[in-house]
């Protein structure tokens, strides 16, 4: 068998390229022919290693882009790209080869998926936010401060500056969208969506104009210590994330303040500086190091996830649980199907009373030991999501494109 990762980059950059290579690296490691199609001008050493073929496009996107012509063939399509890209897939038999879609909408452009489907390549598009049915990609009215109601791409959706950005920096993203090989196109010739949680799936389908199959994979967790973190005996509460408004860490660092308890915040963003000056007695890590993670959700008596936007996941839950740290997470939060109520952590959207909750010991080891049994029970390790990833790709290359 054979596949194609579509990622915008081939080094890890975010959430889901730290996906796709991994996926690439594992399946090689299994014997499987590996192409990479990204847009930046160097692999990863994993890659590099792992004897990926890659397809490496000198391309950015339209805000990236300082020249006219390039800007328009951002939005209208590059012939020259478009040859390279067919050149690539031509060496991959299509009647044994899926293409994997992770991310493409702002520098690949939607002509990588297009071409794929037009030579009869099977494609599985993966759901790492909410880029296969809205323009911006979260579903969320920044303006509004509030998750987005509106139908994808209808008037008001393209009039709304849900960025809270003027409107003309929406209209790559309207066009990119809709223009470039409308995207809602593509999900529907392909062979389905790979949804990571049910509340993913749910919200997309409800947003998604005809049927498209769902396709449902597990997360990959990362590597941890497999020993339990006494959480009973810590007081740090940890939020870790971008510092924004959609993710709730102001409503995360007032409870913990009218609460009284010791509120540490691991990542940066827009409202970083306003937050220290409004909270100086929490504690801002900024951005650090996998290592020094791991040593803060050691020192963690429970990890605290408020969005208020419909986080598809929050991989911080799978992390922290898996080390016996409870969490809290809000209702909006993908991760909250790995939560049992009151057994192995708490969803609730009333921080003060989840606080009170763990104030006692005894419930807070209750928490931390049912957590830590379940993920090392069954956990979410690469070799289990990739194995689900075989079985998916099999059956799209029974049914065909």
């Amino acid at each position: 068998m054979n596949i194609v990762m579509v990622c915008e980059s081939a080094t890890v950059s975010g959430g889901a390229e730290k996906v796709a290579i991994q996926e690439a690296v594992e399946l090689r490691r299994r014997g499987h022919r590996v192409g990479y199609i990204a847009a930046n001008d160097q692999p990863a050493q994993e890659l590099i290693q792992a004897q990926v073929e890659t397809l490496l496009l000198d391309t950015k996107s339209f805000f990236e882009e300082t020249r006219r012509r390039e800007k328009l063939q951002k939005m209208f399509g590059n012939q020259e790209i478009s040859d390279r890209i067919r050149q690539f897939l031509s060496g991959f038999p299509k009647e044994e080869t899926v293409v994997h879609l992770h991310t493409f909408r702002l520098k690949l452009s939607g002509i990588v998926p297009h071409i794929a489907q037009e030579m009869g390549f099977a494609t599985v598009v993966h759901g790492h936010d909410y880029s296969p049915v809205c323009p911006t990609s979260l579903l969320y009215d920044h303006r509004a401060q509030a998750n987005c109601e509106r139908k994808p791409m209808s008037l008001s959706c393209i009039a709304c500056e849900c960025q809270n950005q003027p409107w003309r920096y929406k209209l790559p993203k309207l066009t990119s969208f809709y223009m470039n090989q409308s995207v809602w196109r593509i999900n529907r010739r392909s062979n389905g969506i790979l949804h990571i949680s049910d509340l993913e799936r749910s919200t997309m389908e409800s947003k998604m104009p005809g049927k498209v199959k769902a396709l449902r994979v597990t997360p990959i967790s990362d590597s941890m210590p497999t020993q339990r973190v006494p959480a009973e005996t810590n007081q740090n509460y940890l939020f870790i994330g971008r510092v924004t408004a959609e993710k709730g860490v102001r409503q995360f660092l007032e409870s913990a303040t009218r609460a009284g308890v010791s509120a540490v915040v691991v990542g940066d963003g827009p409202l970083a500086s306003e937050l220290k000056a409004k909270f100086p007695n929490a504690r801002f890590t900024g951005w650090i190091d996998k290592d020094q993670i791991t040593q803060e959700l050691v020192q963690a008596r429970a990890v605290v996830v408020p969005s208020v936007w419909r986080e598809t996941l929050c991989l911080s839950v799978i992390d922290a649980m898996q080390v016996g740290v409870p969490c809290i997470v809000s209702p909006t939060v993908g991760a909250k199907e790995y939560i049992v109520n009151g057994e192995n952590g708490l969803v609730s959207d009333n921080l003060g009373e989840a606080f009170d909750q763990m104030k006692s010991d005894v419930f807070v080891q209750k928490l931390s030991e049912s957590a830590f049994a379940k993920f090392q029970a069954n956990p979410l390790s690469i070799e289990r999501h990739v194995d689900g990833l075989l079985e998916i790709y099999a059956a799209c290359l029974k049914e065909g494109r």
